[in-house]
Order: C-alpha cells, then sequence, then structure tokens
C-alpha cells in the first residue's frame, strides 16, 4: 500500500469515526439532554415549569415517550406550517406515571398503598391528568380541580378558605385509614389556636370524632339544636328554664369539656 493510500485511509477513518461521534452526541443531545427542547422558544414556559418542579431531574423522554411517527408530524408541522402552533408531544398514559409511582423506588413517592390512590385510582378509575396537571408542569390538584367532582365541598370557614383541600385530606394517607381527617388532623391545629374561647382540655368526654357534630363544608359553628340531637332531655331540665339557657349552650359550657364554666 503507497503511503498517499495509507494517508487517504487514516483520513478516511478519522473521517468516518469524527462523524459517527458527531452523530453519537447528537442523538443523546436530542433523546437525553433536557436543554434540547428548552431550545425551542415555543418551549419557554414549559422549559421553566418543568425547572420549579418535582420532576427537573426526569429527562423529558422518561415521560413524554413519543414513536417514529408522532416525532415526524411534530418536525413537519413545526417545519411547514405555523411556528406558534405545534400540536401536543404526547399524551401521557397512567403507565408513565406508574412505571415511577409504584416501582417502590424511594426516590419518588410512593403511592400504590394511600388512600388518595385507592380512592381516586382504583375505585374511580381517574387517570393521573384529571387532578395532578392542573397547568403545564404542575403536579399539585388546584382546589378547582378537586371541586371539579366534590362539588359540594366547597369551604365555608373564614380561616380556612386559603388552605388546600390535601391539608386536612391527606392523599398519602394509609389506605386503611383513609382521607377522612381524624380528630388528630384537625387537633394539629386548633389545640394551639384559640377560635371562640373553645378549649381541648384532656379527659375531656367529647373526645369522638370531630366531623361528628362539625362540617367544615355546611355547618361548622353548631346551634342550639345541634346539640339536642344527643342531648334531647336538656329540653325538660328545669335547671336550664331557670336560668333561660335554652338558646346557646356555649354561653355557660365551656367548648368541648361538657363542663358548665359559670355555673356553681
Amino acid at each position: 500500500m503507497s503511503k498517499l493510500a495509507i494517508v487517504v485511509l487514516a483520513a478516511a477513518t478519522v473521517l468516518i469515526a469524527g462523524l459517527a461521534f458527531a452523530g453519537y452526541r447528537f442523538y443523546t443531545y436530542v433523546e437525553y439532554d433536557p436543554t434540547f427542547c428548552g431550545s425551542c422558544h415555543l418551549m419557554q414556559n414549559a422549559w421553566q415549569t418543568w425547572q420549579a418542579g418535582p420532576h427537573t431531574a426526569v429527562n423529558c423522554h422518561v415521560c413524554h415517550q413519543q414513536h417514529m411517527g408522532d416525532r415526524a408530524r411534530i418536525v413537519w408541522r413545526w417545519a411547514t406550517q405555523d411556528l406558534q402552533n405545534v400540536p401536543p408531544h404526547t399524551r401521557l398514559a397512567r403507565t408513565v406515571c406508574e412505571q415511577c409511582h409504584l416501582s417502590q423506588d424511594p426516590r419518588w413517592a410512593q403511592i400504590g398503598d394511600t388512600a388518595g390512590h385507592d380512592i381516586h385510582v382504583k375505585r374511580a378509575g381517574l387517570e393521573c391528568l384529571s387532578c395532578h396537571l392542573p397547568s403545564l408542569h404542575a403536579v399539585e390538584p388546584k382546589v378547582e380541580a378537586c371541586q371539579t367532582c366534590h362539588s359540594a365541598a366547597r369551604m365555608n370557614i373564614g380561616g380556612m378558605v386559603a388552605f388546600h383541600c390535601t391539608t386536612c385530606h391527606t392523599f398519602l394517607a394509609t389506605a386503611a385509614r383513609g382521607m377522612f381527617p381524624e380528630r388528630e388532623t384537625c387537633l394539629a391545629c386548633h389545640a394551639s389556636m384559640q377560635v371562640k374561647g373553645e378549649t381541648f382540655p384532656d379527659g375531656a368526654p367529647m373526645a369522638f370524632g370531630c366531623a361528628d357534630c362539625h362540617k367544615p363544608h355546611s355547618k361548622p359553628v353548631l346551634q342550639f339544636q345541634d346539640c339536642l340531637s344527643c342531648h334531647p332531655t336538656v329540653l325538660e331540665d328545669q335547671a336550664h328554664f331557670e336560668r333561660r339557657a335554652l338558646t346557646a349552650c356555649v354561653q355557660c359550657h365551656m367548648p368541648h369539656s361538657w363542663r358548665a364554666a359559670t355555673w356553681p
């Protein structure tokens, strides 16, 4: 082999190796580098919300799984039609979310044995995105998303209006416990508060669930008639008549204790 042939062969080898490396780098950039998606000005909002969200360490294609036909369609639309109106890249199926959140991988919230997953997915058959993508790349359901199904569950307590539903209804509670707030859930906030003079004495007889009396979404404040459902004999008690105490129980009884604070 002549010296010229060796030089040509070496140059061709270097060129082919360079092209192969460049092709590999381009492929990995397109497939695995989120900055490729963020390089398009149409993706600016999606890029910013992705960076601010809990999935910022997840590559775009982990969730947005596309076939070659889908990619070709998007590229063709981008190249030939309206650059401001690129069609949706992909639709996320429940199985995509389950790859992480039902995988027993401690890096992700595991929802398989939770009350929220049991009620909304197993029983109601909802797709994850029905609740968890109220806006682009946002994952926390908005209150309005909950009220789409729970239309009657609007908070009417002034101080709790700004609370998210999951403040009391814990999605990640165990399935056995359920999402219904327990007494301890309410006391976590109310035991340290002073609202209308309520008390939470240790060993008080009213140690049952708060929701047995208080209905946060309909009637949080009790009236005299509400107490009569458990204490009907009050209407026959002469002492209550003598003291004209048949209007508001809390005029005499400290809330949650049943003990008359001003009576001998």
